[in-house]
């Protein structure tokens, strides 16, 4: 489904009507980040996502023996260590997902 059909699909729920435009503003901001595409990782020597609009998520294995670290190429206060991969590869979706949505809500990157 495109994220026009989303946004359609929530006006219809809401029956649109310009007494609720504020209701409906606030169901769409809410149904954004399920419409946030999910980071897709390369594998090599590093893992890496790329990012339609340039820069990449990086994920590789670190210190200590298991634990992987996450950065946006570019943005060294963005690196942190995590336990595991899949921790690391969630925690640079959800930066991704904020950075996102504070886009839309006029407000700094995180």
């Amino acid at each position: 489904m495109s994220t026009r059909d989303k946004i359609s699909q929530v006006a219809r729920s809401l029956r649109y009507s310009s007494n609720n435009s504020d209701q409906l503003a606030d169901a769409i901001l809410a149904a954004l980040p399920d419409m946030i595409a999910p980071l897709v990782w390369d594998k090599g020597i590093v893992d890496w996502a790329g990012l339609n609009q340039g820069g990449r998520y990086v994920a590789c294995s670190t210190f200590p023996e298991g634990a992987w670290a996450w950065w946006l190429d570019g943005d060294d206060e963005s690196r942190d260590v995590c336990e595991s991969e899949q921790a690391a590869k969630a925690a640079a979706s959800a930066h991704h997902n904020a950075s996102i949505m504070a886009a839309f809500n006029g407000e700094a990157e995180t």
